[in-house]
């Protein structure tokens, strides 16, 4: 878990003004630097290949991505980013979290682009940057000028569980919407349920009605809601509108606009809500609130990942397996993002947008859900495993030094809420050391040997510490 970590603000808050701000990994400010925006380099070719997003290929991906850079960062700004980019990563050794905020209401259009394929034109000879992959920067979108009593904590309490709820909406009855697969994510979430003892996934809500899925979050409140399904950014009234697909009690697609869709967390509204769904990020170009993600932003939501393009099934499994896996390792949301971003453009290809397609927004007061100390013993106890034969042995030859079988029963005994009734006496052995052969090899195979060390611990301190 990578704790050590700085930040710069990005701030557009006119046509004419961007704004870089250094800060502390508190997120107070340490200095600033005022340039100007230049949008002429995003010039009509480049708005072009934009619109198109078919168009996003090869050498257009890197034609866009440097056309942005040169728009927010103008000879000055670049100067003293890439100077404080090399102290944080190469003298320091930490990592930069680069936060970017637009005037949504003043500058829609500008919202819009595709801010996640930005990298630095080669030009300036200083290596490849990709904002949006590289593994030592976290970039990610945040509310214009949003409050600091308004940014809420994401972390899940020390003695509680991360919960998870899956939510599949699979419209049966429309022939010319797309299969909707979810057996992965589902099978994966599982996994994680099984092996991680602060991870809890809550049974799957398929294809359910608006309502029946507002009722079940009251109840189970998950802290991550995960929806899989269709979207869209459709043109109503001369309006752009996001639309999610729920389903009707006939397997039709029931089409709820952005608006709509918030109200699902009118009773209970979780940390991080992810929309594996096309489109879902994508900005209007008109109304800047319109798109499903920056809605959610609007209503308070901390943090909100989804999908700026139409995107298919087999990278939206990459991104969201590798997006779980480093949560799981301790990695806050917008670096566990940023990661699986890298591992979409290692997957696909560097001339594929797969890796842009994903977005996060934040409004969290910082990225983590566990707290250090909790992730601490989840490492650790994970550690415990899958013991080589090595660490058996020594293990068993600490037991032996310790304890006394009659001392080692009793113990067993005192906690069968956590070991099962008579766990001891059913060990197979012929003498003492054989049981302890054979009772490592029991905890070992149940994921028990951190929770026996615990308890040998409490009466016996230094019980196992070179294991």
């Amino acid at each position: 878990m990578t704790m050590n970590q700085c930040f710069c603000n990005v701030i557009v808050s006119n046509e004419n003004t961007v704004k870089l701000i250094k800060l502390t990994p508190q997120l107070a400010t340490k200095e600033q630097l005022i340039g100007k925006l230049n949008l002429d380099k995003i010039n009509d070719k480049i708005r072009e290949i934009i619109k198109a997003p078919t168009n996003l290929k090869g050498e257009q991906i890197t034609k866009v991505g440097e056309a942005l850079f040169e728009a927010l960062f103008d000879a000055q700004l670049r100067e003293y980013f890439l100077a404080y980019y090399q102290d944080i990563l190469k003298q320091q050794d930490a990592n930069l979290g680069i936060i970017l905020e637009i005037n949504e209401e003043a500058m829609p259009e500008v919202v819009a682009y595709p801010w996640e394929l930005m990298c630095l034109p080669e030009k300036y000879n200083q290596g490849q940057i990709y904002f949006a992959t590289n593994r030592k920067l976290s970039f990610y979108r945040r509310r214009y000028q949003l409050e600091e009593s308004n940014k809420l904590s994401i972390k899940i309490n020390q003695d509680e569980q991360l919960k998870i709820a899956l939510v599949v909406s699979k419209p049966t009855a429309d022939s010319g919407l797309s299969d909707v697969e979810y057996y992965e994510v589902h099978k994966y979430l599982k996994s994680i349920d099984t092996k991680q003892e602060q991870v809890k996934f809550l049974p799957v809500m398929n294809s359910l009605d608006f309502y029946s899925i507002v009722e079940r979050l009251e109840t189970e409140k998950p802290d991550i809601f995960h929806f899989i399904g269709h979207g869209q950014l459709v043109e109503k009234n001369g309006e752009d509108l996001g639309q999610v697909a729920f389903v009707n009690e006939f397997g039709e697609a029931d089409w709820k606009d952005a608006k709509m869709f918030c109200q699902l967390f009118t009773g209970h509204q979780p940390k991080v809500v992810i929309l594996q769904a096309c489109e879902t990020g994508k900005q209007s170009e008109t109304n800047a609130f319109s798109s499903l993600a920056s809605r959610l932003m609007l209503e308070g939501i901390p943090v909100v990942i989804a999908m700026q393009y139409k995107v298919s099934n087999q990278t939206a499994i990459i991104f969201v397996k590798e997006f779980y896996s480093k949560i799981i390792d301790g990695n806050s949301v917008e670096m566990a993002v940023q990661k699986a971003r890298f591992k979409l453009r290692i997957e696909k290809g560097y001339e594929a947008r797969d890796f842009a397609i994903p977005v996060v927004f934040m409004n969290a007061l910082d990225g983590y859900l566990f707290a250090k100390e909790s992730m601490e013993i989840t490492q650790k106890k994970n550690g415990f495993l899958s013991l080589t034969g090595e660490q058996r042995r020594k293990f068993r030859e600490e037991i032996e030094r310790v304890l006394s079988e009659d001392k080692l029963t009793s113990i067993f005994s005192e906690y069968p809420e956590k070991f099962g009734d008579n766990f001891y006496n059913q060990i197979p052995g012929g003498d003492y050391r054989t049981r302890l052969i054979n009772l490592i090899i029991e905890l070992n195979n149940r994921e028990l040997i951190f929770d026996f060390i615990k308890v040998v611990r409490y009466e016996y301190h230094n019980f196992a510490q070179d294991l």
